[in-house]
């Protein structure tokens, strides 16, 4: 069974392979991953701990679309910007919804 953390990091691995490999005229043959990895002290991440606008301010900032979670014990999983906007999206609707609520007199 494939979970999604196995397909986010199949999409980031296709997409640095179509910017780092192909684009640049390399060969997947001849090139190792360590050629084109991100480097550890380069790679943006954050813990579980970390507030979701935090994240989706990084992920606008830095122009990336994907953030591993990171904790003490390694990798917990990863975030996408599809995960930030659904829940930002869902605690705006339930603002939206409170209001409605108080309007009405239903509070």
């Amino acid at each position: 069974m494939t979970s999604s953390i196995d397909l986010n990091l199949f999409g980031n691995a296709m997409t640095d392979y179509l910017r780092k490999i192909i684009v640049q005229g390399r060969s997947s043959k001849s090139t190792k991953v360590g050629d084109i990895m991100t480097e550890e002290n380069k790679l943006i991440t954050v813990t579980p701990d970390t507030k979701v606008l935090k994240a989706m301010q990084l992920m606008t900032d830095k122009r990336i679309r994907h953030i591993p979670v990171i904790d003490e014990r390694g990798m917990m999983g990863m975030v996408s910007i599809g995960d930030v906007v659904r829940a930002v999206v869902s605690e705006h609707r339930e603002e939206l919804d409170r209001l409605n609520a108080f309007i009405q007199g239903g509070y």
